[in-house]
């Protein structure tokens, strides 16, 4: 560790102790995953061994219950010979199957020791960010040569981490708004169906009720949608895709009346319109919402890639 003029206190400490158990907390980790390597594999070689003592068993069976084998081997004169050949190797496979079992044991009883030790120390990650903030800044205001440089990092660390906040903000807004768009999507297909049904196959009353409720339920999602979408704006290169889009489908009042009580074929065709514009508004808002969320994707990744590299060169200076 570097000598900075603030090691000794108890900043410094808090840090240095943070960053031990950090690093104790990685070394489990990485030797949990070996040992649970390994008890895979040892998993699959018992699996094989007990199958290949249970051949053996097998073998030993055949010779010892009347049958073809036993009776080949008794006229032969090698029966004798053969069944304690067989039981040798069973027994030798046994041993082996019992020898792989133990290790097994052997290596899963460790790492549920190194499971547990880790499961002790808890979180070590944000304890040690916020330690080796603290120091940081401690260390900033030292005046030490290294402060000038630690200045500039801690800066750019923090704006790059409110970019992070505010894309995960906009990428779950995104979400939201996709869902949604989904839910619409799905609603506006069951609508359609019965609007085909009612115009073409004079469905009545009950087709249209149908048909106006699955709208309805698309208008909701919808509404959900474009309350998603404006914090997605953004992102987005145009948002004409998410104004044309109606959470009410442009149906007045009287238009639905005379659809349900009336079976008009003028409104019945009307309704089915305005659902086929619909579906197809949902389907261009949907394609500039993945179009978006796939940006937010790249920004995202860069920023994070940035940040992660700021706080190495942080934990650097200090002495990591």
């Amino acid at each position: 560790m570097t000598d900075h003029p603030a090691t000794g206190t108890p900043t410094a400490h808090a840090w240095a102790a943070a960053l031990a158990s950090d690093r104790e907390a990685q070394a489990l980790r990485e030797d949990l995953v070996a040992l649970r390597a390994e008890a895979s594999t040892l998993r699959a070689d018992v699996a094989a061994l007990r199958e290949r003592h249970e051949r053996e068993h097998a073998d030993v069976e055949g010779l010892r219950t009347p049958g073809l084998r036993s009776l080949l081997s008794a006229v032969r004169g090698t029966r004798r010979a053969e069944l304690d050949r067989e039981e040798a190797e069973a027994a030798a496979a046994r041993a082996d199957a019992l020898a792989g079992l133990a290790r097994l044991h052997d290596v899963e009883a460790r790492a549920e020791a190194l499971d547990q030790r880790l499961a002790g120390l808890g979180d070590t990650a944000a304890p040690l960010e916020a330690a080796a903030q603290a120091y940081a800044e401690e260390l900033r205001h030292s005046g030490h040569p290294v402060a000038v440089e630690l200045d500039g990092v801690l800066t750019e660390l923090a704006t790059g981490r409110e970019q992070l906040a505010r894309l995960e903000g906009v990428r779950a807004a995104g979400a939201r708004a996709a869902a949604s768009l989904d839910t619409a999507r799905s609603e506006l297909a069951s609508a359609d169906r019965w609007s085909t049904y009612d115009t073409f196959a004079g469905g009545g009353m009950l087709s249209s009720v149908a048909k106006h409720q699955h709208a309805d339920s698309a208008s909701r999602s919808i509404a959900t949608a474009q309350h998603a979408i404006v914090e997605l704006a953004g992102a987005l290169h145009d948002v004409a895709e998410v104004a044309e889009l109606r959470a009410d489908l442009g149906v007045t009042g009287g238009t639905r009346t005379m659809d349900v009580w009336l079976d008009n074929i003028a409104t019945d065709w009307t309704v089915r319109s305005r659902i086929k514009d619909q579906i197809a508004g949902v389907e261009r808002a949907s394609s500039a919402v993945r179009e978006a969320m796939g940006r937010l994707g790249t920004d995202y990744a860069h920023h994070s890639a940035r940040v992660e590299e700021l706080v190495q060169r942080r934990d650097a200076l200090l002495g990591a």
